[in-house]
Parts: structure tokens; sequence; C-alpha cells
């Protein structure tokens, strides 16, 4: 998603942070606004409640990943919202436990919004919440007062938030979050394998669960099977995507666990005039791509002192395939830098 901000609408910077709206959540919008216009005259609010309740909370979601980030040493720089939520990832080190704590933050401000309503929905309203938990056909989420109903709402749609972002695949928070717990063991690359594997077993069976309930009834304007199809269709292709970034990585080192952007650099042209708007872009691309060579080969060489320890205690027997391959690497790039 190098080039997801190109279908974004920005809203400016937030406290450091650029804000923008991905187009797959303006579809969102128009459609869900659509629907409500030709719903009863009762519940015509809902629709356009639904939409600002999920981008405030994606928006949390979000924040709690770049505040997690900034824990850890990293340096978030925007958020994209889309309608599962945010579509760009923050840069961290890439080192299990920054990228662990970072992928844990976002699903653990949904679980907290979610668990403060159904709380306060109990204790002060006599609310059980417990119907509200199904993710596709909630039982009377929209019933009671117009404060009590927002409230279920916004349980609902944290939860639902939850649900999908703790999914065992890319590009959700569940696959980067496992990526992390095997990478100490596994590798980063076979990491990423497994992921990719358990993403598409994940899509198989949220499939055939899509099937299984083609013929139930329709509770809504859309059939439950429906949103369950477009999921498992996408965790697929997304699996197969990052599989393919793998790929290419190990020809042009372009992969990165958490992908960023930042802001036009200010500079100005030959004759003193500002530049184009594609030399910045050209510009700024280039500054970022040395930056990343940067940070990859500092990682890189973190990781062949710890490897070369280990190789030292315990002979060749102690490295696996990731270790070999990443010892390659670095000394094919010595090689160059010396010849040059």
């Amino acid at each position: 998603m190098h080039d997801i901000a190109s279908w974004s609408v920005n809203l400016g910077r937030w406290g450091g942070l650029q804000i923008r709206v991905h187009a797959l959540f303006v579809l969102f919008a128009i459609g869900t606004f659509s629907m409500s216009a030709m719903a009863e005259p009762g519940l015509k609010w809902v629709g356009y409640t639904l939409v600002m309740l999920l981008f405030v909370s994606v928006l949390l979601h979000e924040l709690g990943h770049c505040y997690a980030a900034f824990r850890e040493g990293g340096d978030p720089d925007q958020i994209v919202i889309g309608p599962l939520g945010g579509l760009t990832q923050v840069h961290v080190p890439h080192e299990p436990r920054a990228e662990l704590v970072t992928a844990l933050a976002g699903p653990l401000v949904n679980l907290t919004v979610s668990g403060t309503l159904a709380i306060m929905l109990a204790a002060i309203y006599g609310v059980d919440p417990l119907p509200f938990l199904h993710p596709l056909m909630p039982v009377g989420v929209t019933d009671g007062a117009p404060l009590i109903a927002v409230a279920q709402l916004a349980l609902w749609l944290n939860w639902v938030l939850l649900l999908v972002n703790l999914l065992p695949a890319f590009p959700f928070d569940g696959g980067q979050v496992l990526r992390s717990l095997l990478w100490k063991t596994k590798g980063f690359r076979t990491s990423v394998l497994i992921v990719a594997a358990v993403a598409k077993v994940t899509a198989v069976l949220i499939l055939v669960g899509a099937i299984l309930i083609f013929d139930e009834p329709v509770a809504g304007p859309i059939p439950a099977w429906g949103p369950l199809a477009v999921l498992a269709a996408f965790l697929y292709f997304s699996a197969k995507q990052e599989v393919a970034r793998l790929d290419r990585a190990s020809h042009d080192e372009d992969y990165v666990g958490y992908e960023f952007s930042s802001t036009f650099s200010h500079f100005e042209g030959p004759s003193g005039n500002p530049p184009s708007l594609l030399a910045m872009w050209r510009k700024n691309r280039q500054l970022l791509k040395q930056q990343r060579k940067r940070e990859r080969e500092a990682a890189d060489e973190a990781r062949v002192d710890e490897i070369l320890a280990r190789l030292h205690e315990r002979g060749s027997g102690a490295l696996n395939a990731d270790d070999r391959a990443l010892l390659q690497r670095v000394s094919a790039r010595y090689r160059s830098r010396l010849g040059s």
C-alpha cells in the first residue's frame, strides 16, 4: 500500500498526525446514507449515526497504535481511516516486541470501549449487552431511548472492529500479532509465510460459513453471507499479496514490516522557484528510500552481531535458514561497498 494516500481525502494534521479518509470509507458512507434515505422514518438516523460512530471508533483504534508506536520508539506520521480500521501501518523498530505491542494497542482500545459501554448499559440502564455481541445480526441494537441506542451501536461497532482486527491474517492486527509471536523462533520470512498460510485457511473457513448461512433469513438490507464472502476474498488475496511482497524483498530488499508515510520535504528548484508537485514527490520518494535503506541496514547489522555471538557459542548448527540468508546479504553488501 505504498500509494495508499493517493486514494484518500486529506483532513489535515491533528496533533502532528496527518489524518486521511480512504475512498473505501467514503464509498461505505455513501452506501449507508443511501440505504438510510430509503429506510422507515424512525430508522433513518441509524445509518448516519453508524458512519459517525465508525469514524470515531476507527480513529481511536489507530490512535492506540500511534501511542504504542511512540512508546516503542517509532515515528507514526499519518492515519488513513478505512471501514474496518486504518489502511496504513505505523513505523516502529523492526523487531518482534515493538511490533507486537503496537499491533495489540488498537484492538485493546476497541475492547476497552465496548467493555466500558457494556458495563455502563448493564449497571445504569439495566440493558443486557449480550444480544449486541452477534457481529452480523445484533438483536435490538437500535432499540431504546436515543442515548441508549447510540451507546448500543457504539458497543456493537467496537466489538466488530475488535473481532475483525484479531483475525490471524494480514493486513489485520491479528496477522501482525501472530507474526511477531513466531518471529523469534521461526525467523521473519518464515513467520510471514506461516501467517499467509493461516490467512488463506481462515479465508476458506469464512467462505464456508458464508455458504452455510446463504439461505438464512435476512435481518436487514444486506444478507449476512455477503460481508463474510467479501471478507474471505479480501483475506485470501491480501495473503497472496503479502507473499508476493516478501518474494520481491529477496531481490530488491524493499520489504519493511511497517509502512510509513511522510510529508513532502521542503526544497527549492535550481532557479530558486518552488518545485512542481512531481519534483517534490520524486525528491521525497528518494529521501524516504534512503532512510528506509539506512534503517534496514542498521537492523541487519544489529542482528548480525547477535548471530555471530550465537555462532561463537554454539557453532554453525545454531543458525537457521533466515540467519544464513541475512549473513549472505550483509556480506554481499560489504563486498559491494569495497568494490565501489
